[in-house]
């Protein structure tokens, strides 16, 4: 059998790799009858001697082929990888004519990152004549999906979570199911046996502090000196310290700045999160409504403010002095403007 395991969810790939490297048989023969095999030092010889020979006390033998077909992926930022003649790379005959020959007790997995339609590799393997080939690309989750899986995974790990809860963490902690899978890991442990709720999440979940650090731009720059003073005192109690709450916040100014600068020059909405450097489809949202709501003008004379406090903490101001002195001369910043 040959799988093609590709897309940007890379969790989910590496679940299904190892689905078929559990196929090999028991954890002890597996080292005899697994092999790996980089692009680098991929060569059609080298997976012939992996793949081309019975298991050894096994049921299956597997050969991982990492990264091959990403070497055809056009540009470096794909990750290609181009010839000295500027061509770029291209799988040679001879590979889908060995993969058409496999022993039906072989595997071999080509395990990429993602793949365009038209990779050649991808499409030569793809069409081998007389071989078995599974083609799986594996995308982000967003929302009812995401909350879904949320809420599968919980219960494999032993732990329940309502449908709300699981939409708060899929809203704010995003596609990347390496950082969902853990923060599940720790809040079932914590919750120990009984249901994951939304206070669990806030208590625990290192992400709602970006909610709370939206919720104080938003007061900040609002001229809402009472809300920001209770949020702020909030993320104090809970461990944040002067620095690197100013931090936070200067970060959030930047990225309402570029999010102004997106909406300008008319950006579709693809390209927002990469250039807000970003994959959480939260902190893409909340950015850009606060880009709509606030005006450039308001945005640099937070930055302003921000200088001020950033000189006063280094001066040896106290951080919770230096702060509410910030929140008090926020009412000087330039009032926010309608949505557009």
């Amino acid at each position: 059998m040959i799988y093609v395991l590709h897309g940007e969810d890379s969790f989910s790939a590496t679940e299904a790799l190892r689905e078929v490297l559990d196929a090999v048989g028991p954890e002890d023969v597996r080292a005899s009858n697994v092999s790996e095999i980089e692009a680098r030092e991929f060569s059609v010889d080298k997976l012939a001697a992996a793949a081309m020979v019975v298991p050894f006390l096994a049921d299956r033998r597997a050969v991982v082929v990492r990264g091959l077909m990403g070497t055809a992926e056009a540009g470096p930022r794909r990750g290609g990888r181009q010839r000295q003649d500027g061509s770029q790379a291209r799988p040679p005959a001879e590979l889908t004519a060995l993969l058409a020959e496999l022993p039906p007790t072989s595997d071999v997995v080509f395990f990429e990152g993602k793949l365009s339609p038209a990779n050649p590799f991808l499409k030569a393997v793809a069409g081998t004549e007389g071989a078995q080939v599974r083609v799986r690309e594996f995308v982000p989750l967003r929302r009812d999906a995401l909350a879904a899986w949320v809420s599968e995974r919980a219960a494999q790990k032993g732990g329940t979570v309502d449908g709300r809860t699981a939409s708060m963490l899929a809203e704010q902690i995003g596609p990347n199911l390496w950082v969902m899978d853990s923060e599940l890991e720790k809040l079932t442990i914590y919750c120990d046996g009984r249901p994951i709720g939304e206070d669990d999440v806030k208590a625990l979940v290192s992400s709602t502090k970006d909610a709370n650090v939206f919720a104080l731009v938003d007061a900040i720059m609002e001229g809402r000196s009472g809300a920001a003073l209770t949020t702020m005192r909030q993320l104090l109690d809970e461990g944040a310290a002067g620095p690197y709450l100013l931090t936070m916040v200067a970060r959030q100014a930047r990225l309402v700045a570029l999010a102004q600068e997106l909406l300008a020059r008319k950006a579709p909405p693809p390209e927002w999160p990469a250039r807000l450097g970003t994959s959480s489809d939260f902190v893409v949202r909340k950015t850009m409504e606060q880009a709509r709501r606030f005006s450039p003008e308001a945005v640099r004379a937070l930055y302003r403010l921000l200088l001020e406090t950033d000189l006063a903490l280094k001066s040896g101001t106290s951080d919770e002095l230096a702060l509410t002195e910030m929140l008090a001369g926020a009412s000087a910043l330039p009032a926010a403007r309608a949505g557009r």
